[in-house]
């Protein structure tokens, strides 16, 4: 199979340098260039590409998000980076709306750049495999759900996974941190849980790992046999919560496990609205402090009034 990768910038020379050295990937990328939004937007009605690297800010009447916003609604499965030197929270912000895999800020090491096409069509790679194949619709449910449970409980990036260690979807980046050999060694010690629940004879079971680092905290939750969450919080950022993570990783495991189901599910049907400020104002008030300073035992005893949490807590696995 052959990757279609496009490249766009308004600087011809840009274009052209960026493109050549995307080369670098090898043979099974096709990689084109595009000086405007508009020969792009044409280009990709003639035939889709699998990725969009673009720049923000172009002349004429298409600038980067404009493209953006075009091809995440006619090709919802085509991969989205946006570059800029102009970087901005409004501009960060109206990317992640929009879904873009990476946004970049110039100037960059062409490694990175290198580094993030690969990794944006890792998650293609998955529907060859013949692992898990999903409707564009389903995916875009899915994005969406991981979308706000990164809004929910504040980590930098969240990925799906299955247990190989591939990446079938990713809401955030931490570019600084290789998050490829990180899904690896999570998935392989995910790989004890599923074998203990086949010994026990359990159809489901529920595992959240923790691990508490001086810069980072890493969380996985296990979505059935096949798939996993990790969560990535750099501490320097943001610390963790652990109750307010587990509260909502719980949650969206559940509609998780029906997105990803083989069984074809209603998004509309599965997606809940309204999880409502109050409880994440409630959760807040409970779990001040870094997450060191509390318990798991804690946390799911101050939350089990509300959330009626205790039941399945004294069901689940828990390794942290």
């Amino acid at each position: 199979m052959t990757w279609r990768i496009l490249v766009v910038d308004d600087d011809e020379s840009v274009a052209f340098s960026t493109s050549e050295n995307l080369s670098e990937l090898g043979m099974a990328y096709h990689i084109e260039a595009a000086t405007s939004g508009e020969e792009a937007w044409q280009r990709m009605s003639v035939e889709p590409y699998d990725l969009i690297i673009t720049d923000l800010r172009m002349p004429g009447g298409m600038d980067g998000l404009e493209l953006l916003r075009r091809t995440r609604k006619s090709f919802p499965q085509t991969r989205l980076i946006l570059m800029t030197a102009y970087g901005s929270d409004e501009v960060q912000a109206s990317a992640r709306r929009l879904q873009a895999y990476r946004y970049i800020t110039k100037p960059f090491r062409m490694e990175e750049l290198l580094d993030a096409a690969r990794d944006a069509l890792v998650s293609l790679t998955v529907n060859t495999r013949g692992i898990l194949i999903f409707s564009d619709e389903r995916f875009e449910a899915i994005s969406r759900q991981l979308d706000q449970l990164r809004f929910d409980t504040g980590a930098q990036v969240i990925l799906l996974c299955d247990t190989t260690g591939q990446t079938i979807a990713r809401i955030g980046d931490i570019s600084y941190l290789n998050l490829n050999n990180l899904t690896a060694l999570v998935a392989g010690g995910l790989s004890t849980t599923l074998e203990m629940c086949r010994v026990l004879g359990e159809k489901r079971a529920l595992n959240l790992n923790y691990h508490e680092g001086d810069l980072f905290d890493v969380y996985s939750a296990t979505i059935g046999k096949n798939l996993f969450l990790l969560f990535v919080f750099d501490r320097r950022s943001r610390t963790s919560r652990i109750g307010v993570v587990w509260l909502y990783a719980k949650r969206a495991i559940e509609t998780l496990q029906e997105l990803t189901s083989p069984e074809e599910a209603s998004a509309a049907d599965v997606l809940e609205e309204g999880f409502g400020d109050m409880l994440l104002q409630e959760m807040d008030s409970l779990f001040e402090g870094p997450s060191s300073d509390i318990s798991l035992e804690q946390a799911t005893t101050a939350l089990s009034p509300e959330a009626d949490l205790q039941d399945s807590v004294a069901q689940s696995d828990r390794t942290f």
